[in-house]
């Protein structure tokens, strides 16, 4: 019963204290003794006057005099301050997704953004593969008949063309040589062996040949049956490619003869180095027959001639 009190009491001053309702002492109606006292209905909610009213053998005596009085075993206070508000409960649990709604309108096309900022350049690509060569064009005019300052009439190298057909065969050209020299002289000489004139002739190639020649009166006399020789040689040496350039004179008789003639002889000698070259002209024994009176020029003039010449055909 004590707990049903205090519980009650508990409510009401709850109770009175949401609604700013808190009965003052001198509302209270004074309540005869021996009677049952009954607390003002106006100014309880219905949920007091009904917990009032469904208890029995509960009685309220409001006495001015006493703070507390009861015809019953326990009175009742006046309503206590109001307490402070409870703790908060926890939160109720989440409850299911609903289902997905309808698909909104399309909305209006915002506002363009600004330009961003430049990127950063990327890396150089691989190089690609060589085009095709492309189509012949059309030729060209000849520079002479374009119009513009020079400089823009020369055009850049062409690809070489293809060869052209043999020409006709030119003239024949001269006897081959590429260089002469003539030495010439009037003296006689008396001499019966040895060199008669020298002659010096620079070879500009190894492969050339030279050919001599030699013009001028010879003799031999005051014997019979004798024979001398005048040949060339060259640095000292008689030619051997292809053979000796040389000439003899025999005398058969009397020794009273004297015969001076003009005599000329010549020929062509390969493989002498190139550079300076010695080209003597020289008198000696004929092969088999001992020395004889040999004379070599008279009343006109002698000469050497030495030509470089191309080698001969195979």
């Amino acid at each position: 019963m004590k707990t049903a009190v205090l519980l009650l009491s508990l409510l009401a001053g709850s109770c009175l204290a949401q609604n700013n309702n808190i009965i003052e002492e001198e509302d209270l109606p004074l309540v005869p003794a021996g009677e049952e006292a009954q607390p003002p209905q106006s100014q309880l909610p219905p949920y007091f006057r009904e917990v009032f009213g469904n208890m029995k053998g509960f009685s309220v005596n409001f006495d001015p005099e006493s703070p507390m009085s009861n015809s019953g075993p326990y009175g009742m206070g006046w309503p206590g301050v109001p307490g402070k508000n409870g703790i908060p409960g926890k939160n109720g649990l989440n409850g299911l997704i609903g289902p997905m709604g309808e698909k909104g309108e399309r909305g209006e096309a915002g506002i363009d953004g600004l330009p961003g900022a430049e990127g950063v350049p990327g890396m150089p690509g691989a190089p690609g593969m060589p085009g095709l060569d492309g189509l012949r064009g059309p030729k060209g005019e000849p520079a002479s008949r374009l119009v513009g300052p020079p400089t823009l009439l020369m055009g850049r190298p062409g690809s070489p063309g293809f060869p052209g057909a043999p020409g006709p065969r030119g003239p024949e050209g001269a006897h081959g040589q590429q260089f002469w020299k003539q030495c010439s002289w009037t003296e006689t000489s008396d001499l019966d062996s040895g060199v008669i004139k020298s002659c010096t002739f620079h070879k500009s190639s190894l492969t050339s040949w030279l050919k001599v020649t030699f013009g001028g009166n010879l003799r031999v006399g005051g014997c019979t049956n004798c024979c001398r020789r005048w040949f060339f040689t060259f640095n000292g040496t008689e030619c051997r490619n292809p053979d000796p350039i040389d000439a003899a004179v025999y005398m058969v008789g009397p020794t009273t003869a004297n015969p001076l003639r003009p005599r000329q002889l010549e020929g062509y000698c390969g493989q002498i180095p190139a550079g300076l070259v010695n080209v003597e002209f020289r008198v000696g024994n004929c092969k088999d027959f001992g020395t004889a009176d040999a004379f070599s020029g008279f009343g006109s003039t002698s000469r050497i001639i030495i030509e470089e010449v191309k080698p001969p055909q195979e």
